[in-house]
């Protein structure tokens, strides 16, 4: 099976993308994935390094792909938005929700 490396980008890299990158960590162990921020000052903020490591990149939003986009904008390409909003706190129950309907919105086969 090929690896695929996903990086999911939220606006903080604390609520949303990490929850994200958590959840696939537990259910796709065949994907290496990791998670970024947009906004400077928080741990693991989005560069050139990582969205070139990156087979496939999840913004949370249209903020984080405008951020991509007017910065990186040769891995704009590689971007595909989720749509999920900024009110949810880490692995809150509703966040878990979104993230199965979007796996099957995807197609994505649900593990667990």
């Amino acid at each position: 099976m090929i690896r695929i490396k996903i990086l999911f980008v939220c606006t903080c890299n604390i609520n949303r993308s990490p929850t994200f990158e958590r959840y696939f960590k537990r259910n796709f162990k065949e994907h290496d994935v990791r998670s970024a921020g947009t906004h400077y000052g928080y741990p693991y903020q989005v560069n050139k390094e990582l969205l070139n490591w990156a087979d496939i990149v999840y913004v949370m939003d249209l903020s984080q792909a405008k951020f991509i986009q007017e910065r990186f904008p040769d891995y704009y390409p590689k971007l595909e938005i989720i749509g999920i909003s900024d009110q949810y706190d880490p692995d809150e129950p509703a966040l878990m929700e979104l993230i199965k309907f979007w796996l099957t919105e995807k197609g994505i086969k649900i593990r667990g």
